[in-house]
């Protein structure tokens, strides 16, 4: 390392030291960190956010952007003879949550991911509030969520998510497009074009191949895509900074094509260890040690083209170890791998601050406390922000003693893969939140939300949000209350109720156990599986029949109807599965025959119910994919992708139904002739008195119905059929009356 390098950590190192005698908080050492857009700009664009959110009532606002106000601070005033409600936020993305504030908490409407209640007052209430957010930081996105969630997504699927996580003060966000930077940077290397589409992972999979753990998986990446992205994230990256949004950027994590090692074979290169048994040709990138001067040399030239493309807000994401181990933990190696990952980055921008997740630190025993410690302090203090990723289950600032000194954001992460099933831990995101805020020894600067996917839960993740942007929550039932008045434009007292008992089950979660989707019928089928549940089962059903009594008349209603009598056909599969094998290990055929023709009934009424909503039509997902292709070969190609991310994930079904979905169209055509095949198959065997061989029905489910179901383009509705809210009462009663009858779920997971 050159010497001015070594005065720039040496002259860090006792600022650090300083920090830790005089403790000052670490927001400040950010503090450059922030937008560079103008007043002006901020507020235009603010305007235009709510002339989408009320086109006819938008004249009534008027907004003012004050960037001499505390940051992430607004204040809403109309007097009662007024006829404008004035907006002074401290950013564009301040004045954008006032609005929302103002919305929600003073004309009882509700602005979501899955849709809008915005039935305002003819004549809009006065109101003087002042809110200033406990946090600096309030950030949003897992790099995940970009494969999970918005692999298909186009500019207007993204304009109307940027203005939802404006008015949720979402402050900092990801930008992780990248495959046409790299495959520049890779010609520059005599990379070929073919051996760079090799390389290069499918829209479906690009978290992963970014991290390292796979290669070439669902590609190879046609131009037309990289084209698409490359203007996708340009308005992205434009809009977000024009509302006063700050956007991390990739930088070098160490990742190439394996023509590297054979191109600069002195080079330190290794390849990374197969990630979840992926076959030779999709395994296996190679990861450059960033001791190597290489690492520099290659990591300068992609975050230069990354700043002259992007520009910069000075805060860049790597994650060099995602579930990947290091070549060495010695605390010697990990400082200098850190120090030279900080460098590549700190050489091409002095102001350079490195957003990490924190993820590689969980549940691994091989990072030790030293071994953290040498990694995370090897970053001047200050120039590294450590995504704490699943706090709410899995917090790392307690062990790390708050990062050893480096600032972290408080998260909740939630959901894996994006699947559905009603989960949350409502309490425990209530608690650590507020614990380690008033914690003087704690360097977190900020809290957000890290879902791998979105679209399910959305009341848990605005409580999460709202945490990081308000002091005055001290009641989660009384908060609730009001999202269930706001979010179906009534005050009811069954729908408050309701939304108690979920509280309390549901969003009760307080355990270890990695819930990932883990129920019986969306699973592959197997004598073997353990379904449970944490809450009271009656309890939630009666949360879910008061829900339906209402009979009203709101899509988001009809979704949250569909969503929770979903969950509960869900619980009753789960029973039923028990009972099936109750009555296999008796040797019961007869009750085998009964029980599993009921079984695949009920996924019959699951399909039937998911039909009647458009948030769960598989359709949908393989239409966004389709509809950017250009060629029929790309066609089949980004439906492939759409199809075998939610099913097999990888080629011979690793990571299966990992990301799976609970949508009509995957119940009908994966899930159910799965079920079918095995009950058959089990019922075949207790016939013929003979022992069920589970390896070779796998084989033939895998053959029969989950690689025809990948490779198939058969099309889906994209439009809902039937009434939904008949349709869930229907089966909800129908069910209700049989599943007292099955057994019950146990409340404690089993340890094996």
């Amino acid at each position: 390392m050159a010497a001015s390098q070594w005065l720039v950590l040496l002259v860090f190192a006792v600022y650090a030291s300083n920090i830790e005698a005089n403790p000052i908080h670490s927001e400040h050492i950010l503090k450059h960190v922030r937008t560079k857009t103008s007043s002006a700009v901020q507020s235009k664009a603010t305007l235009d956010l709510i002339g989408r959110v009320l086109p006819e009532r938008a004249s009534e606002f008027e907004v003012v952007i004050d960037d001499t106000l505390k940051v992430n601070s607004f204040k809403v005033f109309k007097t009662n003879g007024s006829k404008t409600v004035v907006i002074t936020g401290s950013s564009g993305v301040s004045a954008a949550k006032g609005f929302y504030h103002y919305l929600k908490y003073f004309c009882g409407c509700h602005v979501s991911w899955d849709g809008d209640q915005l039935n305002l007052p003819d004549v809009l209430p006065e109101v003087n509030v002042e809110v200033q957010a406990p946090s600096s930081v309030v950030y949003y996105q897992n790099v995940c969520t970009w494969s999970y969630s918005f692999s298909w997504w186009t500019w207007q699927e993204w304009r109307r998510h940027i203005d939802w996580m404006a008015m949720q003060g979402i402050t900092l966000s990801l930008a992780p497009f990248q495959e046409d930077l790299w495959a520049e940077v890779y010609l520059e290397y005599n990379i070929t074009q073919h051996e760079i589409e090799d390389h290069l992972s499918g829209p479906g999979f690009f978290a992963w191949q970014r991290m390292g753990n796979i290669r070439g998986w669902g590609g190879p990446l046609t131009e037309n895509f990289i084209k698409f992205s490359r203007k996708l994230q340009n308005q992205v990256v434009q809009e977000m900074r024009k509302l006063g949004m700050v956007l991390a950027l990739p930088a070098f994590a160490g990742h190439l094509p394996v023509q590297f090692a054979e191109l600069y074979p002195q080079a330190k290169l290794v390849p990374v260890e197969v990630w979840n048994n992926f076959p030779p040709q999709y395994a296996s990138p190679l990861f450059l040690d960033p001791t190597d001067p290489l690492f520099l040399e290659i990591g300068q030239r992609f975050l230069t083209k990354v700043i002259e493309r992007y520009g910069t807000d000075h805060i860049y994401f790597s994650d060099p170890f995602n579930e990947i181990q290091p070549q060495s933990f010695s605390a010697k190696y990990l400082s200098n791998a850190s120090t030279g990952i900080y460098s590549a980055m700190s050489s091409v921008d002095p102001l350079a601050v490195w957003l990490l997740q924190g993820w590689m630190f969980v549940k691994n025993p091989f990072w030790s406390d030293m071994a953290i410690r040498a990694f995370l302090t090897a970053v001047p203090i200050g120039r590294m922000l450590v995504l704490d990723l699943q706090s709410e289950q899995f917090p790392q600032y307690d062990r790390t003693e708050s990062y050893y000194g480096q600032p972290f954001i408080w998260c909740m992460l939630s959901n894996f893969g994006g699947t559905l099933g009603m989960l949350g831990s409502v309490d425990l995101v209530f608690n650590r939140i507020r614990d380690t805020r008033m914690n003087d020894s704690m360097t977190m600067i900020g809290t957000g939300i890290t879902p791998e996917g979105i679209n399910q839960n959305y009341g848990l993740y605005e409580f999460a949000l709202e945490m990081g942007w308000y002091t005055d929550i001290y009641d989660i039932r009384q908060w609730f209350n009001t999202y269930a008045s706001v979010r179906y434009g009534i005050k009811d007292n069954r729908l408050e109720f309701a939304w108690y008992i979920f509280q309390y089950t549901v969003y009760s979660f307080k355990e270890l156990e990695m819930m990932r989707g883990k129920y019986s019928y969306n699973r592959r089928p197997s004598l073997k599986l353990h379904p449970w549940v944490w809450y009271n089962e009656t309890f939630f059903n009666e949360g879910v029949q008061l829900l339906m009594e209402p009979r009203l008349d709101g899509a988001l209603y009809k979704n949250d109807v569909v969503d929770l009598t979903r969950q509960f056909l869900q619980n009753t599969a789960d029973r039923l599965y028990l009972s099936i094998m109750e009555a296999y290990a008796s040797n019961d055929v007869k009750s085998v025959k009964h029980l599993s023709t009921l079984f695949l009934t009920l996924l019959e009424d699951i399909d039937r119910l998911l039909r009647s909503d458009h948030h769960f039509l598989l359709g949908r997902w393989l239409n966004a994919a389709k509809a950017l292709s250009r060629t029929s070969l790309e066609r089949q190609k980004y439906e492939y992708n759409a199809r075998i991310q939610i099913t097999l994930w990888g080629p011979q079904g690793q990571i299966i139904d990992y990301a799976n979905k609970q949508w009509a169209g995957v119940v009908q055509d994966f899930f159910l002739p799965r079920w079918k095949l095995f009950l058959s198959e089990m019922t075949n065997a207790m016939e013929q008195n003979r022992t069920i061989n589970e390896g070779k029905i796998r084989d033939k489910i895998f053959k029969t119905v989950e690689l025809p179901f990948c490779t198939s383009n058969k099309r889906y509705p994209s439009e809902p059929v039937g009434d939904s809210l008949q349709i869930a009462r229907e089966v909800f009663e129908a069910w209700s009356d049989r599943a007292v009858r099955f057994k019950k779920l146990p409340t404690k997971p089993r340890r094996i």
